[in-house]
């Protein structure tokens, strides 16, 4: 909050869209789909996309293949944050849940692909 606090609105968006882009990186990395960003928050997930379903319905026993792709993520931006000089330390909070979620495109202007449910409401809390 202090390092926010001593940036001008332009700056702040330069920071953000510097650590969104990296973050991008990373989910393109490894395969995992991102959702949306909304104000200084960046939602991910695996296992949504018809590719992630149609191999885990093929092999059960595979699923935690897909779910290990998020966890490196995690890794990854857990290495990111270390790396950061002192001045550019950002404090990164991560919550990984699974379970059912209802997905789809909400809104005909700027329509957005959504996750809905217990499961994306009980990450965000983490």
């Amino acid at each position: 909050d202090a390092m926010i606090q001593g940036l001008s609105p332009s700056d702040l968006l330069e920071k953000l869209n510097g650590i969104f882009s990296r973050l991008d990186s990373y989910c393109s990395s490894r395969n995992v789909t991102k959702i949306e960003t909304v104000a200084e928050e960046y939602m991910c997930a695996v296992g949504i996309v018809p590719a992630d379903q149609a191999f885990e319905l093929e092999d059960e026993s595979q699923g935690h293949r897909t779910l290990m792709r998020l966890v490196q993520l995690a890794g990854d931006v857990l290495d990111y944050s270390r790396n950061l000089s002192t001045a550019d330390q950002v404090v990164f909070q991560m919550g990984i849940h699974t379970g059912p979620v209802i997905a789809g495109v909400v809104g005909a202007k700027l329509p957005r692909f959504r996750l809905f449910g217990d499961t994306v409401n009980t990450a965000a809390r983490m």
